[in-house]
């Protein structure tokens, strides 16, 4: 006689089946995530070479090498794919996880698996559509123009890495699966339904647009579209996935379902085979170099013998040495992990008060994006085809404006209320020398990054490839790096580049669709018919950037919102430039926000035992030195503008 198996042990045995496929389609991916990093790295050192030689040989023998720019382009697809997968497996993507974290475990399981439904469909018509490229360069022969290369290879590898992307979140979906199946909660399965029928809906109308069911306005059409965008990246969809379905979604409301498939490929392999993308990974990994090589502990040493024993000077101290390693790393979390080890073990000794400590290095790090290199210009002037050069250039100033204002805010503090920072031991003047000539490294490597860009010698791609290139042979030289530490900063810089460029692939199709839409036409005339002053409309802009960077981390910020504002602040008369310096510090003041906050996220996890509500507390008051700052630029716009007028 056979008894049926209780309810629950069949429940378990799914559970156990989903997790078993998910871990073993992960497990499955091991390996070919593996020849991915492999492949990626081979290629990102060749970009390296090729570039150095490409300088070398045009400024001392006025040649240059045959067809670099399009192997450069042809690299990059290498270069910033690869570890995609990787770093969906790693769960690294990003997302914007507010609402989730807020939402009672029977509403957020399920949430995940649908974010995690739409990303995987998302990414499986993107890999076909890239593979519909695929069959066209290789039906026609379409080869590079110089050298003759076959460009379908390159195109192809893209789409088997969107494609491994695509199986990764499939086993990161089914492992999720079972986290819902686990809480038999038929809630859970009533959000789970819901998401499936809005994926449904969604691919739906990307392949049949014709099946909406009632008449919308263009306009509606494109404003529902930016609407769908906004809520699922807060639902916590990966943001790539999110700006990709908008762009199916709107563009073929718009035009049609053929148009839309279209544009996704053909935008998708534009971008990422664009060798103005190179910048990107080569300055993450030249300032990946930097830290691994310590010389970002030298600086800070350096910094401390010089003003350790003024009113906070150990906090000082760190706001210099960030501003000198802005110049050699792109990024804020580079500064914040770097600094944030280094100093907040040193003012934890002389009784800092740990809400200013924490509170001043997660501030002072954000110079990262001011002072060249700069990511978050480089992002800008991709978006805006604002000359990067230029925009390098307008940071500088505003970059040391800030450190000089943070410097003043912290010994202002610290002389008024002396027990909030301690004065550290003051140095002899042949200690202070000494720590100073420990900065060389930094120095060359910023003369040889900026002296090449400002003098127009190099372009910032070029000053990249040597900046990398000179920073491996002084930490080689000095003994500061082997084989396997420039191997995992590889690996760190692959994982970074693909984390920024997949969400740029999209951002393609996603403008594409925003001009497409005209909404941005209809809102700048909708702005100029209230009749606002220029200084008006800015404010109103820079508070939007206030609000929206409590939620949103600053590259989705740029991404989503540069496209909807330039044109309306280019119509208002503002300089190209200067907008966009305003622009980068506003999303900036958001990675020290509530609640989002990167850079306190960052902090709090060197600093355990400092509650993320004390750092939050400890960053208001630094709210004074970034509002004073951009009040500066608004009155004086000359202060971001003048070193680009010099050239």
């Amino acid at each position: 006689m056979t008894h049926a198996m209780p309810a629950a042990a069949v429940n378990e045995r799914i559970c156990q089946w989903l997790d078993a496929a998910g871990n073993g389609l992960a497990n499955a991916l091991a390996w070919p995530g593996k020849a991915a990093v492999l492949l990626g790295g081979a290629a990102i050192v060749v970009l390296m070479g090729l570039t150095v030689a490409d300088v070398v040989l045009r400024n001392l023998f006025s040649t240059v090498v045959p067809g670099g720019l399009e192997v450069a382009g042809l690299l990059t697809v290498l270069v910033v794919l690869s570890t995609v997968s990787v770093v969906e497996i790693e769960r690294n993507h990003v997302q914007v996880d507010l609402l989730l974290n807020a939402m009672p475990e029977h509403v957020r399981a399920p949430t995940v698996v649908g974010g995690l439904l739409l990303a995987f469909t998302a990414m499986v018509v993107t890999a076909f559509q890239i593979f519909e490229q695929v069959r066209y360069l290789w039906g026609n022969g379409i080869v590079t123009g110089v050298l003759g290369l076959p460009e379908w290879p390159f195109v192809a590898a893209a789409a088997i890495f969107v494609l491994l992307f695509a199986l990764a979140l499939l086993a990161n979906l089914m492992t999720g699966l079972a986290q819902v199946a686990r809480q038999a909660d038929w809630r859970s399965l009533v959000v789970l339904g819901l998401w499936v029928a809005a994926t449904a809906a969604i691919i739906t109308l990307c392949f049949n647009p014709d099946a909406l069911p009632f008449e919308l306005s263009r306009s509606t059409r494109g404003l529902l579209s930016i609407t769908l965008c906004f809520v699922l990246i807060f639902l916590g969809v990966h943001v790539a996935a999110a700006m990709a379905l908008t762009a199916l979604v709107g563009i073929s409301l718009l035009i049609s379902s053929g148009a839309s498939l279209t544009s996704l490929g053909t935008t998708t392999i534009d971008v990422v085979s664009d060798q103005t993308w190179s910048v990107v990974p080569l300055f993450t990994w030249m300032g990946l170099i930097v830290v691994a090589s310590g010389f970002a502990a030298e600086l800070y040493r350096a910094a401390y013998r010089w003003i350790g024993h003024l009113p906070g000077g150990l906090a000082s101290a760190s706001t210099v040495a960030c501003a000198g390693l802005s110049s050699i790393v792109g990024d804020t979390l580079s500064g914040v992990y770097s600094m944030g080890s280094i100093a907040l073990p040193e003012m934890r000794a002389y009784g800092y008060d740990m809400k200013l400590a924490t509170a001043s290095v997660a501030c002072a790090a954000t110079i990262g994006v001011m002072i060249p290199p700069s990511l978050a210009f480089i992002v800008y002037g991709m978006i805006t085809e604002v000359s990067i050069g230029k925009l390098f250039m307008a940071g500088v100033l505003p970059g040391l404006l800030f450190a000089v204002i943070l410097i003043g805010l912290i010994t202002l503090r610290a002389t008024l209320n002396p027990a909030l920072a301690p004065r550290g031991e003051r140095s002899s003047w042949s200690e202070r020398f000494r720590s100073s000539f420990g900065t060389w490294p930094i120095l060359l490597l910023m003369l040889l990054v900026l002296g090449g860009i400002y003098s127009g010698a190099v372009t910032p791609n070029e000053a990249a490839g040597l900046g990398v290139f000179g920073a491996i042979l002084i930490a080689l030289a000095m003994g500061r790096i082997d084989a396997r530490k420039l191997a995992a900063t590889i690996a760190a810089t692959l994982r970074l580049t693909a984390g920024i460029i997949i969400i740029f692939m999209f951002a393609a199709a996603f403008s594409r669709f925003i001009a497409l839409s005209g909404l941005t036409q209809q809102l700048g005339n909708l702005v100029l018919g209230l009749d606002l002053g220029k200084y008006q409309i800015i404010t109103a802009i820079l508070l939007f950037y206030i609000v929206i960077g409590m939620f949103m981390n600053a590259l989705p910020a740029l991404v989503l919102t540069v496209p909807i504002f330039y044109p309306i602040a280019m119509n208002a008369g503002f300089d190209p430039v200067w907008f966009g310096v305003l622009v980068v510090i506003m999303v900036e003041l958001g990675v020290v926000t509530p609640p989002i906050g990167v850079n306190v996220f960052a902090i709090a996890a060197i600093a355990r035992d400092v509650p993320m509500y004390d750092i939050f507390r400890g960053v208001l008051p630094f709210w004074v030195a970034y509002l004073l700052l951009v009040a500066l630029i608004v009155i004086f716009p000359q202060i971001c503008l003048w070193l680009p007028s010099l050239t």
